[in-house]
């Protein structure tokens, strides 16, 4: 069953939600070579240049200024793996499911998140964090999320842009994915939207399943 969605923050962002049933997760490579050859096209297209020429960046960063992080500090994940595509530094795959989102990530320059449906309990708020909100991500570092951007069940935050927890993350296992593209307040609804469908269509493509639903929320005002 689906989960309901709801935004109750005011920080400044949009969240593009899409939900995935019966999809088929395996250490197939044909995701990764498309992550592997969309770094190879930045790479090229913008040799000798800095990170911070690159179209498309201040996206994620302006995301982070606006919920809080120094992009300084904390570099969104979509600029982390640009920054190995312009070094030419080796990528690493995952999983199926979790390189197309990293695919996606890196094309579109935004940070993105991908869960395990079936381990989220109830329904989903997109909140401000509290105090008391913090896990163990999948960096193994256990992350504070007071005053952050999150993504909270009935057991607590699970989720953000910055990086998301092991409790709810994909595996070889995960039959139902809950997909999340993040972007600032001001970015091109539009623009998102396609994206969105762009990512949803890749995952099918690629891992199967089917489209339960795609829905943009944005910040209470």
């Amino acid at each position: 069953m689906s989960q309901i969605w709801h935004v109750s923050t005011n920080l400044p962002a949009q969240a593009a939600v899409i939900r995935i049933d019966d999809v088929h997760v395996d250490t197939e490579q044909t995701a990764f070579q498309r992550l592997s050859e969309c770094a190879a096209s930045y790479q090229k297209r913008y040799a000798g240049r800095t990170i911070g020429e690159v179209e498309g960046v201040q996206a994620a960063r302006q995301l982070f200024h606006a919920i809080g992080v120094d992009p300084t500090k904390r570099r969104p994940s979509s600029e982390a793996l640009l920054q190995r595509a312009l070094k030419g530094k080796e990528l690493h795959s995952v999983n199926s499911l979790v390189d197309v989102g990293n695919w996606c990530s890196l094309d579109f320059l935004l940070p993105i998140g991908i869960y395990d449906a079936e381990k989220i309990q109830g329904n989903v708020t997109i909140r401000t964090g509290t105090p008391a909100d913090e896990y163990p991500a999948l960096n193994n570092r256990t992350i504070s999320l007071h005053n952050r951007y999150v993504l909270a069940d009935e057991n607590g935050a699970f989720g953000s842009p910055m990086t998301d927890s092991q409790r709810t993350a994909v595996d070889l296992n995960t039959h139902a994915a809950a997909l999340v593209l993040y972007a600032p307040e001001d970015y091109d609804p539009d623009k998102l939207k396609e994206q969105a469908e762009l990512f949803a269509q890749r995952v099918l493509d690629l891992c199967g399943g089917s489209l339960v639903s795609l829905e943009i929320l944005v910040v209470v005002t």
